[in-house]
């Protein structure tokens, strides 16, 4: 059984041979562990005096950066990602295309394009990274005035070249879950900010829905663009929850965002795609209208949250995929011990593979996770995901 056949027939609910492994190891430190450092950190580059002053002085060098330079690298971290889950035996990967989505400002900000600003930083591994700083739309006449939307055309151009390579390379022996950079919740609440959120759903509930139409247009063409290229199974991320629990009344969240998901599967599901949904945190309070939206599964069932994988299982495995399940704030670390990561891979088998409609996965993932425990994981996955399944305590 092939890894995409795999896939397919689990979001079918249809019997397999095994439990599949979905990689979501996104992060330059992982992928780098298994294909090796640069002989030029990454971090030493961007962090360099000579640089920083040529980004913050010199216009036409920091378009130069964002119209070629930083493009390829990112293109290259999500083609290495395939690469590694490729090389470690994943049946498939989550591949969120991100590069037409960012942009130098100077030596210390990147701009998402949709709205917001975000700190340059380092992580911890000679590796640039970057967290979310606030929001850069504010209002209805700061949306007017944002420069730096893009063209939906170029995107879904761009896309589609992206996959298309990846696909001629490892479409025969990876599902690649296709993923553009945030849905349409997420991007609002970073272009907005959490607390402007609140209050122009309430005030201005007219001003987020246009947001909501002209994200839409990107997404459906991305999205379309994928496929075009092979993608046959969508996992698209968009957080809707904290940790203990949604971030918006469940009841809003359906209104200002029903329709859209509901347009979005709708149209994956007629091209004859399927389409998951990543959310983190606790959505047990949301799984009711992701599945009434038409999402065929979702991720990530973090164990860190207060979302009960078991009972989830019991209510809503039937018609709703369970992808995910390993933690990765300490199982998947260093920190954790090489019985702990078999024990709770084993546990979470034993929970969600009975029955069919799961796959398993790290809960997202982090710069700091260490690949030799996700060596184990795969391993165990392999040895006690064999259906009819095996004797756990064995």
């Amino acid at each position: 059984m092939g890894p995409t056949e795999r896939i397919i027939a689990v979001l079918d609910g249809k019997p397999v041979d095994r439990v599949p492994i979905l990689s979501v190891i996104l992060d330059s430190h992982p992928i780098q562990q298994i294909l090796g450092k640069p002989l030029i950190p990454d971090a030493y580059t961007t962090f360099n005096p000579a640089v920083k002053f040529m980004l913050n002085k010199w216009p036409w060098f920091r378009n130069r950066i964002n119209t070629s330079i930083r493009p390829a690298m990112t293109d290259k971290i999500t083609a290495q990602g395939i690469k590694v889950a490729h090389m470690m035996d994943f049946d498939a990967i989550w591949a969120i295309y991100t590069t037409p989505w960012f942009k130098l400002q100077d030596s210390k900000t990147l701009i998402d394009v949709w709205g917001s600003y975000n700190d340059l930083t380092e992580d911890g591994h000679n590796n640039t990274y970057f967290m979310y700083r606030g929001p850069a739309i504010t209002s209805p006449e700061a949306f007017d005035a944002w420069p730096h939307f893009p063209d939906a055309d170029e995107v879904a151009h761009s896309c589609y070249t992206f996959f298309k390579k990846a696909f001629q390379k490892y479409g025969d022996s990876i599902c690649i879950m296709g993923d553009v950079w945030c849905g349409v919740q997420e991007m609002l609440l970073h272009s907005v900010g959490f607390e402007k959120m609140s209050i122009l759903t309430r005030k201005n509930p007219d001003f987020i829905q246009k947001f909501i139409a002209f994200f839409e247009k990107h997404l459906m063409k991305t999205a379309m663009a994928m496929m075009d290229a092979g993608t046959k199974v969508i996992l698209q991320g968009d957080d809707f929850a904290f940790k203990t629990g949604p971030m918006l009344n469940p009841k809003m969240a359906d209104a200002f965002f029903g329709d859209f998901y509901t347009r979005y599967t709708k149209a994956v599901h007629d091209r004859g795609g399927k389409i998951l949904i990543h959310s983190c945190g606790d959505n047990t309070k949301m799984f009711d209208y992701f599945i009434k939206w038409g999402f065929d599964g979702g991720h990530a069932y973090e164990p860190t949250s207060n979302v009960n994988i078991a009972y989830e299982k019991k209510t809503h495995g039937d018609r709703f995929t369970i992808v995910g399940g390993i933690g990765i704030d300490y199982t998947l670390t260093e920190r954790s011990k090489p019985e702990e990561v078999v024990a709770s891979t084993k546990e979470v088998i034993r929970t969600c593979a009975p029955g069919g409609r799961f796959i398993l996965a790290p809960t997202h993932t982090h710069p700091d996770i260490d690949m030799s425990k996700v060596k184990i994981m795969i391993e165990t996955a392999h040895k006690y995901g064999q259906y009819p399944l095996k004797d756990f305590d064995n």
